[in-house]
């Protein structure tokens, strides 16, 4: 029986799938078939609970959560299904037939679902300007920091792929310090350090709220697609394996 994982990087988006508590790096069986592992952000936690899930026995890789737009008619709450994955060494292709079937499925919900390449980088794109920058020069439209690591460990092994973003903070806007250096790994501020930031820059404040908006339309879209996706396991053949595509050689 093939058996999926899914990563996750912060609690919030693990929450959408399932209601019980996640021990970061832990794999946990949600359900028969799916394992979901809450990793923390970055690919090197990226990469471990990828790893801890295909030693737990899953054969097919989902990234699932947030991500920023790096394309200005992307909105936040917009889904994006990835059809590649851009990481500073190589392109990493998504597996084609399950994108495509997860794509025709969501595009029948009332939120916005496109395909597209996704940049995924360990390093946070903070600016506007950093945004505008990236899409120029790779043409991805949005970004993660997990993606890649997940991605390169199902191309090493031949295992399908799927990534699954919604879309939190937009191409125009640009990070807060407080939200970029003052909060863990698991996206929870440090409280002190998070609250001495917004006293010496309160600017930051307005920012802090238009960030939080995004954030939660980015979770309530995954929230609107999470029951029906798990409950048929999203949407993946677990009679026959789909076709992997080889990677791309930059």
């Amino acid at each position: 029986m093939n058996k999926i994982g899914i990563v996750v990087a912060l609690p919030d988006e693990a929450s959408c799938i399932y209601q019980g508590r996640c021990q970061q790096h832990s794999p946990i069986q949600i359900q028969p078939g799916i394992h979901l592992c809450l990793s923390g952000i970055g690919y090197d936690n990226a990469l471990n609970a990828a790893a801890a899930l295909i030693k737990s026995g899953a054969n097919a890789l989902v990234c699932w959560g947030i991500a920023g737009a790096l394309d200005e008619t992307m909105h936040s709450g917009d889904l994006l299904i990835a059809d590649e994955i851009i990481s500073v060494k190589k392109r990493l292709p998504c597996t084609s037939d399950w994108q495509q079937k997860l794509l025709e499925n969501l595009t029948l919900t009332d939120n916005k679902v496109i395909s597209g390449q996704l940049y995924s980088d360990n390093h946070m794109c903070v600016t506007a300007q950093d945004k505008q920058r990236l899409h120029a020069e790779c043409g991805a439209i949005v970004a993660d920091m997990e993606s890649a690591a997940v991605a390169g460990l199902a191309a090493e092994l031949g295992h399908d792929f799927v990534c699954l973003r919604a879309i939190a903070d937009e191409a125009v806007t640009s990070l807060p310090r407080a939200v970029t250096h003052h909060t863990d790994e698991l996206g929870k501020p440090k409280p002190i350090r998070f609250a001495l930031s917004c006293l010496s820059q309160p600017t930051q404040v307005a920012s802090l709220l238009i960030l939080a908006r995004a954030y939660q339309k980015a979770i309530l879209s995954l929230n609107e697609i999470a029951i029906d996706l798990k409950n048929r396991s999203f949407l993946y053949n677990t009679a026959t394996r789909f076709r992997f595509k080889p990677v791309k050689k930059t």
